[in-house]
Protein backbone atom coordinates (compact mmCIF):
# COMPACT_ATOMS: atom_id res chain seq x y z
CA UNK A 1 0.00 0.00 0.00
CA UNK A 2 2.86 2.41 1.11
CA UNK A 3 4.92 1.68 -2.09
CA UNK A 4 1.23 2.52 -4.13
CA UNK A 5 1.11 5.85 -2.26
CA UNK A 6 4.70 6.48 -3.15
CA UNK A 7 4.51 5.37 -7.00
CA UNK A 8 1.02 8.00 -6.83
CA UNK A 9 2.74 10.80 -5.08
CA UNK A 10 5.85 10.52 -7.77
CA UNK A 11 3.23 10.73 -10.44
CA UNK A 12 1.47 13.50 -9.61
CA UNK A 13 4.75 15.09 -9.06
CA UNK A 14 5.76 14.44 -12.27
CA UNK A 15 2.67 15.18 -14.18
CA UNK A 16 2.86 18.58 -12.38
CA UNK A 17 6.22 19.02 -13.58
CA UNK A 18 5.46 18.36 -16.74
CA UNK A 19 1.73 20.79 -16.55
CA UNK A 20 4.56 23.50 -15.31
CA UNK A 21 7.10 23.06 -18.03
CA UNK A 22 4.65 23.02 -20.85
CA UNK A 23 2.44 26.57 -19.09
CA UNK A 24 6.40 28.17 -19.51
CA UNK A 25 6.55 26.59 -23.09
CA UNK A 26 3.26 28.52 -23.91
CA UNK A 27 4.14 31.89 -22.24
CA UNK A 28 4.02 34.49 -24.81
CA UNK A 29 7.25 35.87 -25.39
CA UNK A 30 7.64 39.79 -26.93
CA UNK A 31 10.27 42.73 -27.89
CA UNK A 32 11.94 44.31 -25.06
CA UNK A 33 11.67 47.75 -26.38
CA UNK A 34 8.25 49.28 -27.31
CA UNK A 35 7.29 50.08 -30.84
CA UNK A 36 7.15 54.18 -31.04
CA UNK A 37 7.22 54.02 -34.48
CA UNK A 38 3.29 54.20 -35.47
CA UNK A 39 3.66 54.38 -39.24
CA UNK A 40 5.73 51.17 -39.08
CA UNK A 41 3.42 50.06 -36.51
CA UNK A 42 0.43 49.84 -38.55
CA UNK A 43 2.43 48.93 -41.82
CA UNK A 44 3.40 45.33 -39.23
CA UNK A 45 0.28 44.70 -38.25
CA UNK A 46 -1.34 44.76 -41.50
CA UNK A 47 1.07 42.31 -42.47
CA UNK A 48 -0.28 40.06 -39.21
CA UNK A 49 2.66 41.02 -36.89
CA UNK A 50 1.38 41.62 -33.29
CA UNK A 51 1.88 43.74 -30.51
CA UNK A 52 1.20 44.22 -26.86
CA UNK A 53 -0.87 46.74 -25.67
CA UNK A 54 2.82 48.65 -24.43
CA UNK A 55 3.92 48.73 -28.38
CA UNK A 56 5.56 44.74 -27.86
CA UNK A 57 6.26 43.21 -30.47
CA UNK A 58 4.74 39.26 -30.20
CA UNK A 59 7.80 37.33 -31.03
CA UNK A 60 6.06 34.46 -32.38
CA UNK A 61 7.23 32.25 -35.78
CA UNK A 62 6.15 35.02 -37.94
CA UNK A 63 8.74 37.88 -36.15
CA UNK A 64 11.50 35.55 -35.70
CA UNK A 65 11.81 33.73 -39.45
CA UNK A 66 11.29 36.92 -40.63
CA UNK A 67 14.77 37.81 -42.53
CA UNK A 68 13.16 40.10 -45.27
CA UNK A 69 10.50 42.60 -45.25
CA UNK A 70 8.59 43.63 -48.23
CA UNK A 71 7.48 47.87 -47.93
CA UNK A 72 7.59 48.25 -51.36
CA UNK A 73 4.81 50.93 -52.10
CA UNK A 74 3.93 51.93 -48.66
CA UNK A 75 5.60 54.96 -48.76
CA UNK A 76 7.01 54.65 -45.08
CA UNK A 77 8.68 57.54 -44.12
CA UNK A 78 10.33 57.08 -40.95
CA UNK A 79 12.21 53.79 -41.13
CA UNK A 80 13.56 54.01 -37.36
CA UNK A 81 12.70 50.26 -34.90
CA UNK A 82 12.82 48.34 -38.39
CA UNK A 83 15.36 46.04 -35.85
CA UNK A 84 12.37 45.38 -33.61
CA UNK A 85 12.60 42.30 -36.13
CA UNK A 86 15.04 40.65 -34.27
CA UNK A 87 16.41 38.92 -37.34
CA UNK A 88 15.53 41.50 -40.11
CA UNK A 89 18.35 41.73 -43.04
CA UNK A 90 16.88 43.04 -45.85
CA UNK A 91 14.04 45.90 -46.87
CA UNK A 92 12.30 46.23 -50.19
CA UNK A 93 11.68 50.09 -50.24
CA UNK A 94 11.05 50.40 -54.05
CA UNK A 95 8.21 52.59 -55.39
CA UNK A 96 8.49 54.93 -52.09
CA UNK A 97 8.65 57.92 -53.60
CA UNK A 98 11.66 58.54 -51.86
CA UNK A 99 13.93 61.41 -53.44
CA UNK A 100 15.81 62.81 -54.42
CA UNK A 101 18.24 61.99 -51.08
CA UNK A 102 18.41 58.97 -49.20
CA UNK A 103 19.85 58.71 -45.86
CA UNK A 104 21.52 55.60 -44.73
CA UNK A 105 21.89 56.86 -41.12
CA UNK A 106 18.39 55.99 -40.76
CA UNK A 107 18.25 52.37 -41.16
CA UNK A 108 19.27 50.23 -38.74
CA UNK A 109 22.61 48.62 -38.68
CA UNK A 110 21.46 45.28 -38.74
CA UNK A 111 19.64 45.78 -42.30
CA UNK A 112 22.75 45.26 -44.91
CA UNK A 113 20.26 44.53 -47.99
CA UNK A 114 18.65 47.12 -49.63
CA UNK A 115 16.05 47.63 -52.25
CA UNK A 116 15.50 51.16 -53.59
CA UNK A 117 14.16 50.06 -56.84
CA UNK A 118 11.39 52.73 -58.47
CA UNK A 119 12.48 55.84 -56.56
CA UNK A 120 13.98 58.89 -57.89
CA UNK A 121 16.76 58.68 -55.78
CA UNK A 122 20.03 60.82 -56.83
CA UNK A 123 22.30 61.65 -53.17
CA UNK A 124 23.07 58.75 -51.15
CA UNK A 125 23.79 60.45 -47.88
CA UNK A 126 25.88 58.56 -45.40
CA UNK A 127 26.81 55.81 -47.36
CA UNK A 128 30.51 56.25 -47.22
CA UNK A 129 32.73 58.92 -45.63
CA UNK A 130 35.25 60.54 -48.24
CA UNK A 131 38.62 62.53 -46.99
CA UNK A 132 40.87 63.76 -50.23
CA UNK A 133 44.29 64.69 -49.84
CA UNK A 134 46.14 67.65 -51.28
CA UNK A 135 47.57 65.28 -53.42
CA UNK A 136 44.15 64.10 -54.85
CA UNK A 137 43.85 60.56 -53.11
CA UNK A 138 41.05 59.86 -51.22
CA UNK A 139 40.28 57.75 -48.57
CA UNK A 140 36.99 56.09 -48.56
CA UNK A 141 35.23 54.11 -45.36
CA UNK A 142 32.35 52.43 -45.43
CA UNK A 143 29.16 54.00 -43.37
CA UNK A 144 26.75 51.43 -43.52
CA UNK A 145 27.57 47.49 -44.18
CA UNK A 146 25.84 46.35 -47.22
CA UNK A 147 25.18 42.82 -48.79
CA UNK A 148 22.60 44.17 -51.39
CA UNK A 149 22.04 46.83 -53.18
CA UNK A 150 19.52 47.72 -55.86
CA UNK A 151 19.33 50.88 -57.09
CA UNK A 152 16.84 53.16 -59.12
CA UNK A 153 17.47 54.28 -62.74
CA UNK A 154 18.41 57.98 -61.39
CA UNK A 155 21.31 56.05 -59.76
CA UNK A 156 23.44 56.15 -62.60
CA UNK A 157 24.37 60.02 -62.38
CA UNK A 158 25.70 59.81 -58.69
CA UNK A 159 29.10 59.86 -58.26
CA UNK A 160 29.92 61.11 -55.08
CA UNK A 161 28.28 58.36 -53.38
CA UNK A 162 28.01 55.51 -55.34
CA UNK A 163 31.21 55.11 -57.36
CA UNK A 164 33.19 55.82 -54.40
CA UNK A 165 31.22 53.13 -52.90
CA UNK A 166 31.45 50.86 -55.94
CA UNK A 167 35.70 51.09 -56.05
CA UNK A 168 35.66 51.15 -52.16
CA UNK A 169 33.98 47.39 -52.31
CA UNK A 170 34.96 46.54 -55.76
CA UNK A 171 36.44 43.25 -54.76
CA UNK A 172 33.59 42.50 -52.83
CA UNK A 173 30.97 42.96 -55.75
CA UNK A 174 33.02 41.36 -58.15
CA UNK A 175 33.35 37.90 -56.24
CA UNK A 176 29.25 38.03 -54.97
CA UNK A 177 29.82 39.19 -51.55
CA UNK A 178 27.78 42.64 -51.84
CA UNK A 179 25.19 42.16 -54.81
CA UNK A 180 24.70 45.50 -56.27
CA UNK A 181 22.42 46.08 -59.21
CA UNK A 182 20.47 49.48 -61.12
CA UNK A 183 17.64 49.56 -63.62
CA UNK A 184 17.96 50.35 -66.87
CA UNK A 185 16.22 52.48 -69.35
CA UNK A 186 13.53 49.07 -69.82
CA UNK A 187 13.22 48.80 -65.91
CA UNK A 188 15.64 45.42 -65.92
CA UNK A 189 18.14 45.06 -62.93
CA UNK A 190 21.56 44.90 -64.51
CA UNK A 191 24.93 44.48 -62.44
CA UNK A 192 26.57 48.21 -61.79
CA UNK A 193 28.99 49.58 -63.66
CA UNK A 194 30.58 52.84 -63.63
CA UNK A 195 30.38 53.18 -67.54
CA UNK A 196 28.27 55.45 -68.95
CA UNK A 197 26.55 56.27 -72.47
CA UNK A 198 26.59 59.81 -74.08
CA UNK A 199 23.79 58.98 -77.13
CA UNK A 200 24.46 62.21 -78.99
CA UNK A 201 27.10 61.80 -81.24
CA UNK A 202 27.92 65.56 -81.57
CA UNK A 203 27.84 65.77 -77.42
CA UNK A 204 30.19 63.03 -77.64
CA UNK A 205 32.68 64.62 -79.75
CA UNK A 206 32.44 67.58 -77.89
CA UNK A 207 33.37 65.81 -74.27
CA UNK A 208 36.14 63.49 -75.97
CA UNK A 209 37.82 66.47 -77.26
CA UNK A 210 37.45 68.12 -73.74
CA UNK A 211 37.18 65.75 -71.28
CA UNK A 212 39.10 62.42 -72.56
CA UNK A 213 40.82 61.43 -69.55
CA UNK A 214 37.07 60.59 -68.44
CA UNK A 215 36.73 58.50 -71.30
CA UNK A 216 36.81 54.42 -72.11
CA UNK A 217 36.63 53.94 -75.62
CA UNK A 218 33.11 56.26 -76.50
CA UNK A 219 31.88 56.11 -72.67
CA UNK A 220 32.71 57.38 -70.09
CA UNK A 221 34.26 55.94 -67.34
CA UNK A 222 32.85 57.28 -63.82
CA UNK A 223 35.77 56.24 -61.89
CA UNK A 224 38.44 57.87 -63.70
CA UNK A 225 39.55 61.25 -62.72
CA UNK A 226 40.16 64.57 -64.44
CA UNK A 227 43.74 65.24 -64.65
CA UNK A 228 45.25 69.03 -63.95
CA UNK A 229 44.90 70.28 -67.22
CA UNK A 230 40.81 69.12 -67.75
CA UNK A 231 39.62 69.92 -64.68
CA UNK A 232 39.09 73.67 -64.80
CA UNK A 233 38.08 73.13 -68.36
CA UNK A 234 34.93 75.01 -68.76
CA UNK A 235 31.73 73.65 -70.55
CA UNK A 236 30.68 75.80 -73.57
CA UNK A 237 28.34 74.12 -75.98
CA UNK A 238 27.14 76.32 -78.73
CA UNK A 239 23.71 76.18 -81.10
CA UNK A 240 26.44 75.15 -83.86
CA UNK A 241 27.59 72.04 -82.45
CA UNK A 242 24.28 70.51 -83.35
CA UNK A 243 23.71 68.78 -79.65
CA UNK A 244 19.93 67.82 -79.69
CA UNK A 245 20.57 65.49 -76.65
CA UNK A 246 22.49 66.52 -73.51
CA UNK A 247 22.61 63.35 -71.72
CA UNK A 248 25.51 62.51 -70.57
CA UNK A 249 26.35 66.45 -69.55
CA UNK A 250 25.62 65.34 -65.67
CA UNK A 251 28.65 62.81 -65.88
CA UNK A 252 30.63 66.48 -66.49
CA UNK A 253 28.48 69.09 -64.34
CA UNK A 254 28.25 66.78 -60.85
CA UNK A 255 31.65 65.47 -61.27
CA UNK A 256 33.49 66.07 -58.13
CA UNK A 257 36.86 66.38 -59.87
CA UNK A 258 35.43 69.17 -61.94
CA UNK A 259 36.42 72.54 -61.13
CA UNK A 260 35.19 74.49 -63.72
CA UNK A 261 33.74 77.92 -63.36
CA UNK A 262 31.19 77.90 -66.37
CA UNK A 263 28.41 76.28 -68.12
CA UNK A 264 26.74 77.45 -71.02
CA UNK A 265 24.54 75.04 -73.32
CA UNK A 266 23.02 76.12 -76.10
CA UNK A 267 20.84 73.19 -78.12
CA UNK A 268 20.54 73.04 -81.55
CA UNK A 269 16.31 71.48 -81.72
CA UNK A 270 13.87 73.34 -82.95
CA UNK A 271 12.14 72.58 -79.59
CA UNK A 272 14.39 72.34 -77.34
CA UNK A 273 17.31 69.82 -76.62
CA UNK A 274 16.27 67.47 -73.45
CA UNK A 275 18.68 67.79 -70.34
CA UNK A 276 19.17 65.57 -67.53
CA UNK A 277 18.48 67.28 -64.10
CA UNK A 278 21.99 68.38 -62.51
CA UNK A 279 23.41 69.28 -59.24
CA UNK A 280 25.78 72.12 -60.17
CA UNK A 281 28.88 72.47 -58.12
CA UNK A 282 30.98 74.73 -55.91
CA UNK A 283 32.80 76.20 -58.20
CA UNK A 284 30.27 77.50 -61.50
CA UNK A 285 30.14 81.13 -61.07
CA UNK A 286 28.23 81.31 -63.94
CA UNK A 287 25.28 78.94 -65.55
CA UNK A 288 23.66 79.44 -69.19
CA UNK A 289 21.02 77.59 -70.61
CA UNK A 290 19.20 77.85 -74.02
CA UNK A 291 16.25 76.27 -75.65
CA UNK A 292 16.44 73.55 -73.33
CA UNK A 293 14.21 70.52 -71.41
CA UNK A 294 15.15 70.88 -68.13
CA UNK A 295 13.21 68.78 -65.22
CA UNK A 296 14.81 70.17 -62.41
CA UNK A 297 18.48 72.46 -61.50
CA UNK A 298 19.69 72.00 -58.17
CA UNK A 299 22.18 75.21 -56.70
CA UNK A 300 22.37 73.97 -53.57
CA UNK A 301 25.89 73.35 -54.00
CA UNK A 302 26.46 76.44 -55.81
CA UNK A 303 28.11 78.77 -53.74
CA UNK A 304 29.89 80.82 -55.84
CA UNK A 305 27.57 80.82 -58.38
CA UNK A 306 26.18 84.58 -59.54
CA UNK A 307 25.83 84.76 -63.31
CA UNK A 308 22.24 83.48 -63.97
CA UNK A 309 21.14 83.54 -67.90
CA UNK A 310 18.24 81.04 -68.49
CA UNK A 311 16.02 81.49 -71.85
CA UNK A 312 13.67 79.34 -73.57
CA UNK A 313 13.63 76.40 -71.29
CA UNK A 314 10.59 74.27 -70.23
CA UNK A 315 9.79 71.77 -67.65
CA UNK A 316 11.52 74.17 -64.82
CA UNK A 317 9.12 74.86 -61.95
CA UNK A 318 11.41 76.20 -59.62
CA UNK A 319 14.86 78.46 -59.29
CA UNK A 320 16.24 78.80 -56.16
CA UNK A 321 19.24 81.12 -55.94
CA UNK A 322 19.26 80.97 -51.77
CA UNK A 323 22.49 79.16 -51.68
CA UNK A 324 24.92 81.08 -53.83
CA UNK A 325 26.34 84.15 -53.54
CA UNK A 326 24.00 86.22 -55.94
CA UNK A 327 24.06 90.13 -55.23
CA UNK A 328 25.95 89.76 -52.13
CA UNK A 329 29.40 91.63 -52.89
CA UNK A 330 30.41 95.00 -52.33
CA UNK A 331 28.59 97.80 -54.57
CA UNK A 332 31.55 98.12 -56.40
CA UNK A 333 31.61 95.07 -58.10
CA UNK A 334 27.98 94.34 -58.07
CA UNK A 335 27.71 97.49 -60.47
CA UNK A 336 30.58 96.43 -62.88
CA UNK A 337 29.12 94.99 -65.99
CA UNK A 338 32.18 92.40 -65.86
CA UNK A 339 31.61 91.35 -62.60
CA UNK A 340 28.40 91.80 -61.27
CA UNK A 341 25.61 89.80 -60.48
CA UNK A 342 23.27 88.74 -63.15
CA UNK A 343 19.78 86.81 -63.11
CA UNK A 344 18.34 86.66 -66.98
CA UNK A 345 15.06 84.78 -67.02
CA UNK A 346 13.01 84.49 -70.11
CA UNK A 347 10.17 82.43 -71.55
CA UNK A 348 10.22 79.57 -68.94
CA UNK A 349 6.73 78.76 -69.79
CA UNK A 350 6.41 76.00 -66.18
CA UNK A 351 8.65 78.30 -64.19
CA UNK A 352 6.58 79.09 -60.99
CA UNK A 353 8.85 80.14 -58.28
CA UNK A 354 12.36 81.98 -58.18
CA UNK A 355 14.14 82.37 -54.61
CA UNK A 356 16.60 85.19 -54.13
CA UNK A 357 19.17 84.53 -51.10
CA UNK A 358 17.88 85.51 -47.86
CA UNK A 359 19.69 88.73 -47.15
CA UNK A 360 19.20 91.89 -45.67
CA UNK A 361 20.42 93.70 -48.68
CA UNK A 362 20.68 92.12 -52.24
CA UNK A 363 22.91 94.33 -54.99
CA UNK A 364 23.07 93.57 -59.10
CA UNK A 365 24.13 94.53 -62.04
CA UNK A 366 21.37 92.60 -63.97
CA UNK A 367 17.70 91.27 -63.46
CA UNK A 368 15.37 90.77 -66.48
CA UNK A 369 12.19 88.86 -66.31
CA UNK A 370 10.60 88.07 -69.39
CA UNK A 371 7.48 86.23 -70.83
CA UNK A 372 7.21 83.78 -67.64
CA UNK A 373 3.56 83.00 -67.61
CA UNK A 374 3.21 80.63 -65.03
CA UNK A 375 5.71 82.63 -62.38
CA UNK A 376 3.37 82.89 -58.68
CA UNK A 377 6.59 83.44 -56.77
CA UNK A 378 9.40 86.41 -57.20
CA UNK A 379 10.24 88.66 -53.51
CA UNK A 380 12.64 90.96 -54.28
CA UNK A 381 12.07 93.43 -51.14
CA UNK A 382 15.38 92.75 -50.24
CA UNK A 383 16.97 93.98 -53.10
CA UNK A 384 18.51 97.52 -52.63
CA UNK A 385 20.59 97.88 -55.71
CA UNK A 386 19.83 96.95 -59.27
CA UNK A 387 21.93 98.40 -62.22
CA UNK A 388 19.97 96.92 -65.11
CA UNK A 389 15.92 96.31 -64.53
CA UNK A 390 14.00 94.72 -67.10
CA UNK A 391 10.38 93.70 -66.82
CA UNK A 392 8.62 92.20 -69.83
CA UNK A 393 5.18 90.37 -69.93
CA UNK A 394 4.60 88.47 -67.14
CA UNK A 395 1.07 86.75 -65.79
CA UNK A 396 -1.54 89.42 -64.94
CA UNK A 397 -2.37 87.86 -62.14
CA UNK A 398 1.15 88.26 -60.79
CA UNK A 399 1.37 90.72 -58.11
CA UNK A 400 4.21 92.55 -59.68
CA UNK A 401 5.99 94.11 -55.90
CA UNK A 402 8.95 96.63 -56.73
CA UNK A 403 11.75 96.61 -54.78
CA UNK A 404 13.01 99.65 -52.58
CA UNK A 405 16.77 101.05 -54.17
CA UNK A 406 18.34 102.71 -51.23
CA UNK A 407 21.39 102.40 -52.59
CA UNK A 408 22.46 104.48 -56.18
CA UNK A 409 26.10 103.90 -57.75
CA UNK A 410 27.59 104.06 -60.94
CA UNK A 411 31.19 103.74 -61.76
CA UNK A 412 30.47 105.40 -64.96
CA UNK A 413 28.33 108.39 -63.94
CA UNK A 414 25.24 107.49 -65.98
CA UNK A 415 21.77 106.85 -64.47
CA UNK A 416 22.21 104.71 -61.42
CA UNK A 417 19.44 102.19 -62.54
CA UNK A 418 18.63 101.63 -66.30
CA UNK A 419 15.10 100.63 -66.54
CA UNK A 420 13.14 98.69 -69.50
CA UNK A 421 9.53 96.99 -69.50
CA UNK A 422 7.10 96.22 -72.00
CA UNK A 423 3.74 98.11 -72.48
CA UNK A 424 1.55 95.44 -70.32
CA UNK A 425 3.96 96.14 -67.75
CA UNK A 426 4.30 99.60 -68.22
CA UNK A 427 0.11 99.85 -67.61
CA UNK A 428 0.42 98.18 -64.03
CA UNK A 429 -0.07 100.65 -61.17
CA UNK A 430 3.11 99.18 -59.21
CA UNK A 431 5.27 99.97 -62.36
CA UNK A 432 3.96 103.72 -62.31
CA UNK A 433 4.23 104.07 -58.80
CA UNK A 434 7.98 102.97 -59.16
CA UNK A 435 8.47 105.84 -61.93
CA UNK A 436 6.66 108.45 -59.90
CA UNK A 437 9.12 107.66 -57.23
CA UNK A 438 12.75 107.21 -58.85
CA UNK A 439 12.70 109.09 -62.33
CA UNK A 440 13.54 111.88 -61.00
CA UNK A 441 16.81 114.61 -61.43
CA UNK A 442 18.88 114.23 -58.55
CA UNK A 443 21.78 116.08 -57.43
CA UNK A 444 24.14 113.67 -57.88
CA UNK A 445 23.68 110.71 -60.22
CA UNK A 446 20.02 110.51 -61.65
CA UNK A 447 18.61 107.36 -60.09
CA UNK A 448 16.51 106.09 -62.64
CA UNK A 449 17.42 105.90 -66.82
CA UNK A 450 15.61 104.75 -69.68
CA UNK A 451 16.54 101.07 -71.41
CA UNK A 452 14.15 99.75 -74.23
CA UNK A 453 16.11 96.91 -75.04
CA UNK A 454 14.90 93.45 -73.98
CA UNK A 455 15.76 89.64 -74.15
CA UNK A 456 13.38 87.43 -75.77
CA UNK A 457 11.24 88.21 -78.99
CA UNK A 458 8.54 87.71 -77.54
CA UNK A 459 7.40 91.01 -76.12
CA UNK A 460 9.01 94.76 -77.22
CA UNK A 461 10.55 97.25 -74.87
CA UNK A 462 7.89 100.25 -74.18
CA UNK A 463 9.06 103.92 -74.21
CA UNK A 464 7.93 104.50 -71.07
CA UNK A 465 10.08 108.19 -71.09
CA UNK A 466 7.99 109.44 -74.17
CA UNK A 467 4.73 107.83 -72.39
CA UNK A 468 5.46 109.72 -69.42
CA UNK A 469 6.16 113.20 -71.34
CA UNK A 470 2.43 112.82 -73.00
CA UNK A 471 0.80 112.00 -69.38
CA UNK A 472 2.93 115.43 -68.24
Amino acid sequence: MNNLRNYLGLSALTMGLCLMSCNDDNTPSYSQTTMKNSELKTILQQKGYQFNEQGNLLLDDLANNTTTLDLSGTKLSNLSELDILPNLTEVKLSDNDYGPVFDFSKLPKQITGIDLTGNDIYDYDNLVNVVVEENGNETVTNLHDITKLYLPRTAKDNIKDLVRFYIKNKDAITNGKIDMKIKDESGTLQTYTTLREVPDENLRTYLQANFSDLFNGDQIDLSKHLGYAQKTTILLIQANAGVTNFEGIQYIIQNPYWEGAAVALYSAAQSGANMPSVKLGKYVTNLVLNNLNVRSLDLSNAGSLFVLNIGTVAGLSTLDLTHTIWGQREKEIEAEESKGSYLIVYDCPSLKEIKLPKKDELKTCFLDLECLDALETFDISNLKMVKNLIFGNLPENFNLVYPELTVFYSPEGRSATSFCCSESTFNRESTKTFLDRYYTKGTGVEKLGFSISMSCNKNDGYNWRKALKKKS
